[in-house]
């Protein structure tokens, strides 16, 4: 049965003290001096017990906002790949992101040149609608274009790698795998180009959502444990997602404010790691997102800025089993092991117990 024996309280606070190689959101910590250690039968146990930080970073962001557009004038020759990058702001309706997309989508396609000036549809063109009340927040809009150098066979894909960013899931479309400098002809989106009217159709497949990111991961890097995770939370480049390999996740945040993050446990066993090493004398924490990537932020803002973190994390020195030492001394002669050899324990008329001369 596990007992503990005793408990240390480690108070986190990232936004100063940071040293070489540290930052808000990636800070080292030595623990040389704190003494977390564990005796004979007994390892170290390291509970999340409390997380908050400020959420200063926006729900569209660097791991999301990233779309790739590729169109043909006849269904064989391309115009240059154009890339989409959304604006990293918060976004209050699912209109409003639907507004960036579409005239981001725009700049993309006048970049090409040969659709000739691109504009928006109507006001009505665009869903949902600014003044919805009820919609199912997928995302569709209409443009116009001026140029005469397409033909009934001009295509255009819109495509959103998975590993190159989340819009797929902010925008509702469908994910592409592979390399993000594939040439294929795949497309996330349904686009129709209709040469007779001039117009082209962008349809959405699935419900667009405002942010991708609803959990931060708190990680120990480098600390062995027996926690496990799925691989596509270690690396979502990996090609067995579903399988699991060992992780460093101390435990995750739910992002539920548009102001702070925070947690704390109830039970104190909801996030833990079980340390296989005796003595702790190093503590890397490390804040991701649900691909191990770091938390989105602005040039210099978790270096000198204010993206950081506090938290409380306890260690709990947990004894399993009771070690049995050798406590009976060995045995030690009184006589040097030269002279043991033919003793004479009693005489009896110059010959031993046995009847024996000496040294017979």
């Amino acid at each position: 049965m596990e007992q503990i024996t005793s408990s240390y309280n480690l108070f986190v606070d990232t936004s100063r003290s940071h040293t070489t190689g540290s930052k808000g959101d990636d800070f080292q910590i030595n623990l040389q001096d704190a003494g977390v250690k564990a005796g004979d039968g007994e390892h170290i146990r390291m509970n999340l017990e409390n997380f908050s930080m400020a959420k200063n970073f926006p729900d569209v962001n660097a791991s999301n906002n990233h779309i790739q557009v590729r169109a043909t004038r006849d269904g064989t020759t391309f115009f240059t790949n154009q890339v989409i990058r959304l604006s990293p702001h918060n976004y209050n309706t699912v209109s409003d992101l639907a507004t960036e997309f579409r005239d981001k989508m725009i700049i993309a396609l006048n970049a090409m040149t040969t659709f000739g000036t691109v504009t928006p549809g109507t006001v009505s063109d665009l869903t949902p609608a600014s003044n919805a009340t009820h919609t199912d927040n997928i995302i569709s809009f209409t443009l116009l274009y001026d140029g005469t150098q397409l033909t009934n066979t001009a295509n255009i894909y819109v495509q959103m790698f998975a590993e190159e960013s989340d819009s797929f899931e902010l925008l509702g479309g469908d994910r592409i795998l592979g390399n993000v400098s594939a040439t294929s002809t795949a497309t996330s989106i349904n686009v129709t180009v209709n040469t007779s009217s001039k117009k082209i159709y962008f349809a959405c497949k699935y419900p667009a959502q405002r942010s991708t990111m609803p959990f931060i991961y708190v990680r120990a890097p480098g600390v062995l444990n027996t926690n496990i995770e799925t691989k596509g939370l270690k690396d979502h480049k990996d090609n067995h997602k579903s399988d699991t390999a060992h992780s460093d996740i101390l435990g995750r945040v739910v992002v539920v404010s548009k102001e702070f993050v925070q947690y704390t446990a109830r039970t104190g066993r909801e996030f833990f790691l079980d340390i296989h090493q005796k003595n702790l004398n190093f503590l890397r924490l490390k804040l991701t997102d649900s691909s191990n990537r770091p938390i989105p932020s602005f040039d210099g803002q978790s270096t000198s800025g204010n993206l950081n973190f506090s938290a409380v994390i306890r260690f709990d020195i947990v004894k399993t089993r009771n070690v049995q030492h050798l406590e009976t001394e060995h045995y030690v002669p009184n006589v040097p092991a030269r002279f043991s050899k033919g003793i004479v324990t009693q005489q009896r008329d110059g010959q031993n117990t046995y009847f024996k001369n000496p040294g017979m």
